[in-house]
């Protein structure tokens, strides 16, 4: 059974074409997020291009699953809302079925990558699964006895907002204290930004205030990577509210695996000691020596590669 998975995020939208386990061609093209019609047309340009790819092969697609950072009205196939695109209330399954004649099946990013970490990747084979998405900002997902876990109104699995720091840092959702007010990489450039202000001089922060929208997550390694000790303390911080974060999840929910992807893992060697020092220190026991804590081992293919798999299982709710 060939299956089309597709994963539009706010800068690119990433396509592959898969066949049992077997990703056959993978496409990628920068999201045109500016405006609906522009996202839309992302959409249709990948499916577009893999359908031909599919049949240049032989091959006859069977459905396409697609993946969108957001809240989703999975059982309508409706984005509610996409935070870093212009979609709202967007009807998204029933376009593309208009467009392509195949059945759409519509779903959170995040819980994507879960079900595909699940299924082929790092937690191949475990039954109970949590995935956080450790980028610009916290994603993440929840798979409970091999199914995806979606809450009451489909909008569950956000551990990027839960409270782990009262009256902690603002966070964009409004609340303060989110994880992803503390670990994302958006959290990392406030904090540099706030010790530039304070007057922290160091590398890192004369870099920052050199160029600061230029400035990322990524040059904050960099400078730890050199040697810089403000620079691996900002890490190490947001490491150790990783590992509380993670904590509170593992305590919640007893998975098997945490599993973790996305940008921010090229700073991992910075923040690894300090998490697992956190989520020592945090979680009950029995849990805690009872759960891995692993890294993503599907590189950038999770999230078009579990919406793929979604695609392929119109039973998993």
């Amino acid at each position: 059974m060939a299956v089309i998975g597709i994963d539009a995020g706010a800068s690119k939208t990433a396509g592959l074409l898969l066949e049992g386990e077997s990703i056959l061609e993978r496409r990628r093209f920068p999201t045109d997020a500016s405006s609906t019609a522009g996202v839309e047309r992302g959409l249709t340009e990948t499916c577009a291009t893999l359908l031909e790819i599919a049949s240049s092969k032989g091959l006859k697609v069977e459905a396409v699953g697609l993946g969108i950072a957001g809240f989703i009205d999975h059982a309508r196939g409706v984005v509610i809302d996409a935070p870093n695109q212009p979609l709202r209330n967007y009807p998204v399954r029933d376009i593309l079925e208009a467009r392509f004649g195949l059945p759409v099946r519509v779903e959170n990013d995040a819980n994507a990558w879960a079900l595909a970490e699940a299924l082929l990747g790092a937690g191949k084979g475990l039954r109970f699964l949590v995935h956080l998405t450790l980028g610009t900002g916290i994603g993440g997902g929840v798979v409970l006895d091999g199914r995806v876990y979606r809450g009451a109104l489909g909008t569950a699995s956000e551990p990027g907002h839960m409270i782990i720091m009262e009256n902690g840092p603002l966070c964009n959702c409004g609340a303060r204290g989110c994880l992803e007010a503390l670990v994302s990489g958006v959290a990392i450039h406030r904090r540099v930004e706030e010790l530039a202000k304070e007057g922290k001089m160091a590398p890192v922060t004369e870099e920052f205030l050199a160029d600061p929208a230029s400035f990322g997550a990524d040059d904050v390694c960099r400078h730890a990577d050199a040697g810089d000790a403000l620079a691996r303390s900002i890490l190490e911080d947001a490491g150790g509210h990783l590992g509380t974060g993670i904590a509170s999840l593992v305590n919640l929910l007893n998975p098997d695996a945490v599993t973790l992807s996305g940008g921010l893992l090229a700073s991992f060697h910075h923040m690894e000691e300090s998490m697992r020092r956190s989520f020592e220190a945090s979680a009950i026991a029995v849990n805690r020596e009872h759960v891995r804590i692993l890294k993503s081992t599907l590189g950038e293919d999770g999230g078009a590669l579990g919406a793929a798999l979604l695609a392929t299982n119109p039973d998993n709710p």
